[in-house]
């Protein structure tokens, strides 16, 4: 049995949330082989080759990978995804754009934020709001999840040696286009990615109070999360 897991990187380096989907790889069985879709990305490719367990790395370099486009991403996934029984990613907000997209073009039903694999084709996911767990069991032919990013250890940065080949370009979908990136600085951990997370709701009654979260998350390393009622209640913003 072999499993695709897509790499999210920056075309440097590859992020912290694909190693814990390779952790959930891991934990399947069998051959892994990693995507690496980009523009200029070979360095994310080497980067990937050196993750202990990959078995090789498929590297698809061309500008219309370069941000991550959800059509052109869900174009090559699908494009290899042939001769795979399982097709990974982690859960961020670009997966959650194109991964979908992969299931519906493979005529499967995606598996959505696993946290547990309890056999090849019986995974746990959190729903309603992470209230209650789901074990979900698949019978189609090609397995298509997304991993949260906390729900494994992820797996080490080196040790690897994997083989890196490139693969064919698909043809330009073309139906969406690239405008602009407005990008925040943080100066805390990612939310998806931090280990310890300190959360305000409506009791914190203001925005001004949330300054008070803001000191404990600097003592301990850690990320700020506000719950959607914060949010709409404008307390927050979506970006903190």
């Amino acid at each position: 049995m072999s499993i695709l897991v897509v790499a999210e990187h920056d075309q440097q380096q590859i992020k912290a949330a694909t190693r814990v989907a390779l952790a959930a790889a891991s934990a399947i069985g069998g051959d892994v082989d990693v995507l690496v879709a980009g523009e200029g990305c070979q360095s994310a490719a080497d980067a990937a080759a050196q993750i202990p367990g990959v078995s090789k790395v498929l590297v698809a370099d061309s500008a219309q990978y370069g941000h991550a486009l959800a059509e052109e991403m869900a174009s090559i996934v699908a494009s290899v995804a042939p001769g795979y029984g399982h097709i990974i990613a982690a859960t961020t907000t670009s997966s959650k754009n194109y991964m979908p997209r992969v299931a519906a073009m493979l005529d499967v039903a995606q598996i959505s934020d696993i946290i547990s694999v309890e056999s090849p084709d019986t995974f746990k996911r959190p729903i309603y709001a992470g209230n209650a767990i789901a074990t979900v069991q698949s019978v189609d032919s090609v397995k298509v999840l997304t991993v949260r990013g906390t729900a494994f250890d992820p797996v080490p940065a080196e040790g690897g040696t994997a083989s890196v080949e490139p693969v064919g370009v698909t043809d330009e979908v073309g139906v969406s286009e690239w405008v602009k990136e407005d990008v925040v600085e943080l100066e805390r951990p990612e939310l998806t990615a931090a280990s310890i997370i300190i959360s305000g709701g409506r009791g914190m009654q203001n925005g001004e109070n949330f300054s008070l979260l803001e000191l404990v998350a600097d003592k301990l390393g850690a990320a700020i999360g506000a719950s959607r009622a914060a949010v709409d209640a404008g307390f927050v913003s979506n970006d903190m």
